[in-house]
């Protein structure tokens, strides 16, 4: 049986997600959270942390294609 959600995150889009966040509060978003961070980086992570963050990620099944070319090794 799959689990749907909640998922795991890995860590790229962790850092895809709180990097868009942050610069999303750098230029000026509203903060969602309580916090009393200043750095854009730092609220981001916090918000991140506490599900807060108004980001998904869409995950493609097939998106890797493998080549069969053993001539080159």
């Amino acid at each position: 049986m799959k689990k749907i959600f909640p998922f795991e995150y890995t860590r790229f889009e962790k850092a895809r997600i709180i990097g868009a966040r942050a610069l999303q509060i750098a230029m000026g978003a509203p903060v969602l959270i309580e916090t009393t961070a200043k750095n854009p980086l730092d609220i981001a992570k916090e918000e991140f942390e506490r599900g807060a963050v108004p980001i998904t990620v869409r995950r493609r099944r097939d998106a890797f294609v493998w080549l069969q070319r053993h001539d080159l090794f």
